[in-house]
């Protein structure tokens, strides 16, 4: 009988700790937590490969590589150059990779799977006031991000529109494949920015932080 009764005050106290909990869980108020945005994307290499929409042998591969993660040696430049035909028009990719994993991993995948966070600008430099065109479809960089104009050139004679377009509605442009028309023989340079705008991407550059700035010499001739 005593083994009976020791059973039973048990189950009697497990039962009371049960009840409690339950309790306790009933009155608890109810929360909810927003997800963290993404960070940005950790990349070594931006590439930029162009093909002649009028001359398929006429192509193209810029290379921008910084492999030290720390950021504290100069990036490898050397390949950075973009000789293009004037008065053409070069359809664009841009391949983003992570080169310090084997093998690489390919940046621009990722980015392409959160394209609604993510918005690339391609300023050409030398350019004129008149020409610096911002707008939410615009590709140019505001000045008081570092673009700077010059009032009697000589300009680089380049003009990059986007041609993909994200799932936002409405859909807003991306930029990792684009248009690249040329005028006339110049010289210059081409800023690179890609924007990391998550749950603010609105077609316009100041949202979020970049998740890369590089540049490339660009001649026309």
């Amino acid at each position: 009988m005593k083994k009976t009764s020791s059973l039973r005050r048990q189950s009697v106290f497990g039962a009371c700790v049960i009840f409690l909990a339950l309790l306790a869980g009933c009155n608890k108020k109810e929360s909810t937590g927003t997800p963290a945005p993404p960070s940005n994307e950790f990349l070594t290499t931006v590439e930029l490969k162009l093909t002649n929409t009028a001359d398929a042998n006429d192509t193209q591969t810029a290379i921008w590589r910084q492999l030290d993660p720390t950021g504290s040696a100069a990036p490898d430049t050397s390949l950075a150059i973009l000789n293009l035909k004037a008065n053409a028009t070069y359809s664009a990719q841009v391949i983003l990779l992570d080169e310090t994993q084997k093998p690489a991993v390919v940046v621009s995948d990722e980015i392409k799977q959160r394209q609604n966070y993510h918005l690339f600008f391609f300023q050409p430099t030398p350019i004129s006031a008149s020409n610096l065109v911002i707008s939410n479809t615009s590709t140019d960089i505001p000045a008081n991000d570092g673009t700077v104009t010059s009032a009697t050139g000589p300009y680089l004679n380049l003009v990059v529109s986007r041609t993909d377009q994200d799932s936002n509605n409405p859909p807003l442009q991306i930029g990792l494949t684009d248009n690249f028309v040329t005028g006339a023989a110049s010289t210059g340079w081409l800023r690179v920015v890609l924007r990391h705008q998550p749950n603010v991407k609105n077609g316009t550059y100041d949202p979020g932080s970049s998740d890369l700035d590089v540049n490339y010499k660009v001649n026309i001739q």
